[in-house]
């Protein structure tokens, strides 16, 4: 039997959606409150003492199914080693230029390290199907969303964060804001020279997607899993 011809009703359907009134614009939302909350600050004002958003920051990252792991600045080698281990992790990949080492090197010690310094193509099937883990520093930490930011470049290709099924994240304290504004401004000060990156990533909790009956599932398109080492060096700081 022969499909029934349905260009005369797609033709009715696109007339009469074409011949609507447009739709009044909806007035811009009230951001009043969120600007005024302590969240809101693009920076303005005096910075907002890290100590404070520690806690914030660590319930908004587990509420993202990720790991939290509090080290202090001496020994945050020690839980980086730590949570490769329990997670049995041999094989780990390293940027080429780590602003982690050179203790990133001891925290590795006796593990088979593979650091990004070749073009991706030069081992795109061992870095895909045979790495572990990889471990990366970290820009910025967000406290409102438990929100990682990375800077990625030759010395950290953003690879390193996306393809391995375990990514460990060393953040310091002492970079963490109470909002993606401040963190911003922080990052990129308005009044200095004009520094965006090509290439900023984001990231909240490991790779997660859903299906149309919303059955979430983890590590579909990158990381199932992410370990925060979050290093207290506040003390040292001050």
């Amino acid at each position: 039997m022969p499909l029934p011809d349905t260009r005369p009703a797609r033709t009715r359907i696109l007339a009469a959606l074409g011949g609507g009134e447009p739709a009044a614009p909806l007035p811009p939302p009230d951001l009043a409150p969120y600007y005024a909350s302590r969240y809101g600050r693009g920076g303005a004002g005096p910075r907002i003492d890290p100590a404070t958003l520690v806690a914030p920051f660590e319930a908004a990252a587990r509420g993202w199914r990720a790991d939290v792991l509090q080290a202090r600045a001496g020994d945050w080698p020690d839980a980086v080693r730590a949570a490769l281990a329990q997670r049995h992790c041999t094989r780990v990949a390293i940027g080429a230029a780590s602003p982690l080492q050179p203790r990133l090197d001891d925290a590795l010690d006796g593990l088979d390290v593979r650091r990004f310094d070749r073009p991706l193509q030069a081992w795109k099937s061992e870095l895909f199907d045979t790495v572990d883990a990889a471990v990366t520093g970290t820009a910025a930490g967000i406290a409102d969303t438990g929100t990682l930011v990375l800077r990625p470049g030759p010395h950290e290709p953003r690879t390193l964060s996306l393809v391995p099924p375990v990514h460990v994240a060393v953040l310091l304290a002492s970079r963490l804001h109470p909002s993606l504004p401040a963190a911003m401004h922080a990052l990129f000060p308005a009044d200095g020279p004009p520094a965006l990156p090509t290439n900023l990533l984001l990231v909240t909790g490991p790779s997660k997607t859903a299906d149309i009956q919303q059955v979430l599932a983890y590590g579909a398109h990158g990381p199932k899993e992410l370990v925060i080492v979050l290093v207290n060096d506040l003390e040292a700081s001050r």
